[in-house]
């Protein structure tokens, strides 16, 4: 979540180049949601949509400028003591790349977008991202509904209740008719109580979201990074591969399903193992203790004041702990944002986090789905109903954004070369532990350092992981069009 600039400060001097009334509200800030509906769909009678679209649809999303009013409304909301949730009904709506190619059949099914890996589309990827599938490359896992499913675009509805996401899913299926058909739908809702902001395994979410320059005003910590990363039409995108891109973006979905008993029974029988305390491996295997604090900062216990601190829970990098001592280089959070981890700056001054990192940085926007772990289901340490995260993500390349991480950071078990422990020995990370995946049979992950060394320690120590605790069930590549290029390009 962003620290957005207050309306004061918000004005045409401050975000001269970001277009707020063009860009989908989901990319930079992320809609408002308590609730939240994927309504994806086929497009099946192809003029009608596009009239639809034109006249009825397009006048529906919701921008950023609108997101960004309501934060400034939730704060007020809030500041009053007033606990009830606001509607802030949001709509957002991408399309896969053949769904563009029916509306715009020149782009040759997405293939002139740029982009190879939306081209392919998800499933055309899975094999590559390490996912479960079989000889001809389709994933095994995926729910049925969506692996059968034609695809060509979906609506991100949001809001702070399900009766009324439900509610505005069911206008925008009426004022489309017999233009579309649903090809799957289902709903994300943000966890109840003390456990709102966290995914299901208990770690709170969403920390460290990079901010955009222009539009942010920055936590400590909290890197800036142009707006070209996330939208098209700035900075290094600001000549996107087709004119009508510009204020557009790529979205990633992946339905992931968390096998959580089975995941806090792995904990609590490792920890066993090792001698030391579960709580303290989880900690480690992400990288932060699940109230949100990273153990970089307070490696041997969790400080749950600083956990939900914006001002303090991502002001840290790992340039002072090259031993791992506080935090493995296998952490999740190490392995998807190496903080400093790629040397000193080069000889021409430049910062290694610029030009290593930052590049390949997402805007994530996900919510769980799913119900709360049952009795039955923790005593039996066996997941009985499907619970996980809708993960969505933003930039203006999977390849380099979302690809790059998960196959270049999560699944690769060399990850930081070069590396030696303080006894001397050579490291290797292995998988990340919570969103890794081993393409080879029989998949198992490995883990370096589990057992902390904080602070002068020098215990070696590796942690195998037999399954996969997170199991992809769907997925999608989308292209988020401008509200002008929704207007007239697409539906035209």
């Amino acid at each position: 979540m962003t620290n957005a600039l207050t309306p004061q400060n918000l004005t045409a001097n401050t975000v001269p180049n970001i277009d707020l009334d063009q860009i989908q509200g989901d990319v930079l800030i992320g809609l408002q949601k308590l609730a939240e509906q994927f309504l994806f769909f086929q497009i099946k009678d192809v003029a009608g949509f596009k009239t639809m679209l034109r006249k009825q649809i397009a006048h529906r999303i919701t921008t950023t400028r609108t997101v960004q009013e309501r934060e400034f409304h939730l704060r007020d909301h809030k500041d009053q003591g007033n606990t009830t949730p606001l509607p802030n009904i949001g709509v957002n709506l991408a399309f896969t790349a053949g769904g563009i190619g029916k509306l715009m059949p020149a782009t040759n099914n997405g293939t002139t977008l740029g982009d190879a890996s939306f081209a392919a589309g998800a499933k055309g990827q899975a094999k590559s991202l390490g996912d479960p599938v079989d000889a001809a490359g389709n994933p095994t896992t995926w729910v049925p509904q969506f692996l059968n499913a034609a695809i060509d675009g979906v609506f991100l509805i949001t809001g702070g209740t399900d009766a009324g996401v439900n509610t505005e899913a069911n206008k925008l299926l009426g004022i489309l008719g017999t233009t579309v058909a649903v090809s799957f739908q289902e709903n994300g809702d943000v966890r109840p109580g003390l456990e709102k902001g966290h995914e299901h395994f208990g770690w709170l979410d969403g920390v460290s979201q990079p901010g955009i320059k222009g539009l942010t005003m920055p936590f400590p910590g909290q890197r800036l990074l142009d707006p070209g990363l996330f939208a098209f039409g700035y900075g290094p995108t600001a000549n996107p591969p087709l004119p009508w891109m510009k204020n557009g973006s790529f979205m990633v979905f992946r339905r992931l399903k968390q096998l959580v008993p089975e995941f806090d029974d792995y904990l609590e029988s490792q920890a066993q193992t090792l001698g030391m305390d579960s709580v303290l491996l989880g900690a480690r295997l992400v990288g932060r203790w699940k109230s949100g604090a990273p153990i970089e900062l307070t490696p041997s216990q969790d400080d749950s004041t600083m956990g939900p601190d914006p001002q303090r829970n991502n002001n840290f990098d790992f340039s002072d702990d090259q031993g791992e001592r506080r935090c493995p280089f296998g952490a999740h959070i190490r392995k998807t944002n190496p903080r400093a981890d790629f040397g000193l700056p080069n000889n021409a001054g430049l910062d290694p986090q610029t030009t290593a990192v930052d590049p390949h940085r997402i805007m994530r926007a996900g919510i769980p789905f799913g119900p709360e772990v049952s009795v039955a289901e923790a005593a039996n340490g066996t997941t009985a109903t499907d619970r996980g995260l809708m993960f969505v993500c933003y930039q203006t390349s999977i390849p380099n954004q979302f690809e790059f991480v998960q196959i270049k950071w999560a699944n690769n078990p060399g990850f930081i070369f070069g590396k030696r422990h303080p006894d001397g020995s050579p490291v290797v990370t292995g998988f990340d532990p919570i969103i890794g995946q081993n393409a080879t049979p029989p998949r198992v992950r490995t883990t370096d350092e589990p057992v902390p060394n904080y602070p002068i320690g020098n215990v070696r120590s590796t942690l195998n992981e037999p399954n996969d605790f997170i199991v992809p069930t769907a997925a999608g590549y989308f292209f988020v069009p401008s509200i002008e290029a929704l207007t007239n390009e697409l539906s035209t």
